[in-house]
């Protein structure tokens, strides 16, 4: 049996991706997303992080078995939803989530950066 422990992030060096949105997903620039990955779990869905990026926007598409909560850093996103409309402004201190099946655009109007939780798991 293990022995189940804290887990802090200032002990982790995490895995860092940086990329820019496939270009069919594209909609305004190509914004560098830099991401830091700090927990993954996959027995669990389970991963966390400090994402960042440059201004731009692209599509996002959530699977069915996909959340993503979100705390925003630095900066100012808006995220805007196909099937009704709405756009939803976010900026340092405003938490939001993401939910499974949303369809719509992630815009970064001010260089960001968020901690995001992503659970990804088929129930």
């Amino acid at each position: 049996m293990t022995t189940a422990t804290i887990i802090s992030y200032a002990d982790i060096q995490p895995a860092i991706s940086v990329r820019q949105p496939d270009p069919e997903m594209r909609v305004k620039g190509a914004p560098q997303r830099t991401t830091f990955s700090y927990f993954v779990e996959p027995a669990f869905g389970l991963s966390s992080g400090i994402w960042s990026a440059e201004t731009g926007a692209y599509k996002i598409s959530m699977p069915a078995s996909k959340h993503e909560f979100f705390h925003i850093l630095t900066g100012k996103v808006e995220v805007s939803c196909d099937s009704s409309g709405a756009v939803k402004s976010f900026g340092p201190g405003d938490t939001g989530v993401i939910p499974p099946g949303f369809t719509g655009m992630f815009e970064i109007v001010e260089t960001a950066s968020k901690f995001y939780v992503v659970t990804d798991r088929d129930i």
